[in-house]
């Protein structure tokens, strides 16, 4: 990394000078790109509006490129945006001085992550720690048992101050965070933010597995893990916690240090609300295609607008869809989030879903191997040539999901492009069925990619050259034959590659 940065300190971050950050010495990764937008409020004639500030906040930086070492995260902020902007800054330092020289197992790494984590919450609260203390101080002046207006008339400028300083200690973030080591992606999570992997099975399909875990009150395993601690269950379900439902964050005092002073966590034998990370890590392989991450504003106003039950699943093809149409990652990202915000604010003004409301909304995506339209391959020296458009087949769900390690492809889950990959159909009366990676239905047309010999190919891409007849109307007669292609599909249902019940997505 740059000999410019320097390390933050616990109680915030030296060397910065007005708007600088110490992170601004890291390089930007150029495989990934950002989208975002901020919340909104609906007006009773429509007029969108924010109802605070922009609260998220996001990293992508190559620490170590030499050695692949990569770093991208995700810090949705509540109660303003101080934790995420602190998070985002401090998380980079807990993994770039020297914490993974050193460590090659995965178990090493996993638990440098997992100290990163907690090294962030301590510097954080140690950083409002003065705060805290000032307001224990006022907190000593109003005698007990006094009610708050009584406190309020007798004890004016205390009690403001203490409002001041509950503001400034209340906030909190989540955070999704993934680190690419030693050709290992490592991913982890406090709170509702997503990382979602895109790969392909040994069948060439592309799936979507989410590798985080929600940590809310409407997680099974996080209520169980509540009523440990002396919780009632039937109480904390569904519960808010103040503003929020997260049951792991990053700050957020009062539900840790301050929890006693709430009578539905006063029981609690120890801090509910903790900074324990979920980590999950996997090997990186020519299987995945993109990761995504992204803050709860973007699948919650998705699901919010449609009602949909596989969010991840329909975001990732929405994903799958841009990366035919658009040139870079960015565009992707943002043009994805666009959708979103549109769908959102277009159900409040048809008022076909009760929206009123939606959060701020990141998006950042790592391409891993996947095909941009308007990147090169490898040893071109111009963008590859767009793929030929067939018909669209009739709207289906092209992705399917899994959060098991075993994905398999259900009867109801078909080829993200809607045809199956060259490896499904290898050879098949010595033909080749391959597809762009990444094809999507776009618009009214479906882009595929066919490999044929080289006479082949050039015909298919310069109709001009092929010989044409006409028919006995004088008419040009079709000149690309699809009876290989209906007879390959026929071939694979009969092996069983295929269901009848998809037949109809290549016919």
């Amino acid at each position: 990394m740059p000999s410019q940065a320097i390390k933050p300190t616990s109680l915030g971050m030296t060397g910065i000078r007005n708007n600088d950050t110490w992170t601004d010495g890291l390089p930007i990764c150029k495989l990934s790109g950002v989208g975002m937008s901020a919340n909104q409020m609906y007006r009773e004639d429509g007029t969108p509006c924010s109802e605070h500030e922009y609260e998220d906040r996001s990293i992508h930086f190559c620490l170590d490129q030499p050695n692949g070492t990569y770093l991208y995260g995700v810090f949705d902020g509540h109660d303003g945006a101080k934790a995420a902007y602190f998070a985002s800054q401090r998380m980079p330092a807990e993994l770039s001085f020297e914490q993974l020289t050193g460590k090659t197992s995965e178990e090493e790494v996993k638990e440098v992550f997992r100290e990163a984590f907690l090294a962030v919450e301590n510097a954080f609260l140690e950083s409002i720690d003065p705060k805290i203390a000032e307001r224990t101080q006022l907190l000593d002046k109003i005698p007990d048992g006094m009610s708050q207006f009584e406190a309020a008339q007798k004890f004016p400028d205390t009690v403001n101050r203490l409002q001041i300083l509950d503001q400034e200690i209340r906030g909190g973030t989540t955070a999704v965070v993934a680190m690419m080591h030693g050709g290992v992606l490592y991913v982890g999570n406090v709170g509702d933010s997503r990382a979602l992997l895109c790969k392909k099975d040994r069948s060439g399909v592309l799936k979507v597995k989410q590798l985080t875990a929600d940590h809310t009150t409407s997680s099974h395993d996080e209520i169980q893990r509540l009523a440990t601690l002396n919780l009632q269950t039937t109480k904390i379900k569904g519960a808010k916690f103040g503003n929020h439902d997260l049951t792991r964050c990053i700050g957020n005092y009062f539900m840790k240090g301050g929890y006693k002073e709430f009578d539905i966590l006063s029981s609690a034998t120890s801090e509910p609300v903790i900074a324990e990370p979920h980590i999950t890590c996997l090997p990186i392989d020519e299987s995945c295609s993109f990761l995504l991450l992204m803050s709860d504003g973007l699948y919650k106003s998705y699901q919010d607008s449609t009602g949909s039950e596989q969010v991840n699943k329909e975001i990732a093809q929405m994903v799958v869809e841009q990366f035919v149409e658009q040139p870079t990652l960015t565009s992707v990202a943002q043009t994805v989030v666009d959708k979103v915000v549109r769908l959102h604010h277009d159900n409040y003004l048809t008022k076909q879903r009760n929206v009123t409301f939606r959060d701020d909304i990141s998006l950042i995506i790592r391409n891993f191997n996947f095909q941009l339209r308007g990147a090169l391959t490898p040893g071109a020296t111009s963008p590859r040539p767009p793929p030929r458009l067939l018909p669209r087949p009739q709207p289906k769900e092209y992705l399917s999901s899994s959060n098991s390690e075993d994905m398999t492809l259900r009867e109801d889950s078909d080829v993200l492009s809607g045809l199956p990959d060259s490896r499904l159909l290898p050879g098949i009366r010595g033909h080749r069925l391959d597809l762009l990676e990444g094809a999507a239905h776009s618009g009214d047309m479906h882009p595929t990619d066919t490999n044929t010999t080289s006479t082949e190919s050039s015909d298919l891409q310069n109709p001009s050259l092929t010989q044409f007849s006409l028919d006995e109307d004088g008419r040009i007669l079709p000149y690309v034959n699809f009876d290989l292609y209906y007879q390959a599909v026929e071939d694979a249902r009969e092996a069983g590659l295929i269901t009848d019940s998809q037949i109809h997505l290549y016919k």
